[in-house]
């Protein structure tokens, strides 16, 4: 018995201003039983990343420069998060300084 996963739908955005916004990919499981098919189920949409792409055929659809940004929109989204966690971290703190210096 064997698994295989093959890409079924790609759902790319792009902005109002033309600027790539964000894409996601959903692949197709097709079990078989040496050449018999017994099974198929669809996964889930998930965001695309050139990571999570494997075996995706994305040059076949998207320019380099797409996939290029679809590289730089990934890593500016974790550098955002990241930067977001911070500010959390930091007004967390500010706030704890602020009640220890009302209760003084």
């Amino acid at each position: 018995m064997q698994t295989t996963k093959t890409p079924y739908e790609l759902l790319v955005r792009w902005d109002q201003s033309g600027a790539l916004q964000g894409a996601h990919v959903q692949y197709r499981y097709i079990i078989r039983d040496d050449a018999d098919v017994i099974g198929e189920t669809l996964g889930p949409a998930e965001p695309l990343a050139l990571e999570a792409a494997e075996g995706f055929p994305l040059g076949d659809l998207l320019s380099q420069a797409e996939q290029d940004a679809l590289i730089g929109m990934a890593a500016a989204e974790a550098e955002r998060d990241a930067a977001l966690a911070r500010v959390a971290e930091l007004e967390a703190l500010l706030d704890a300084v602020q009640s220890a210096t009302m209760a003084d």
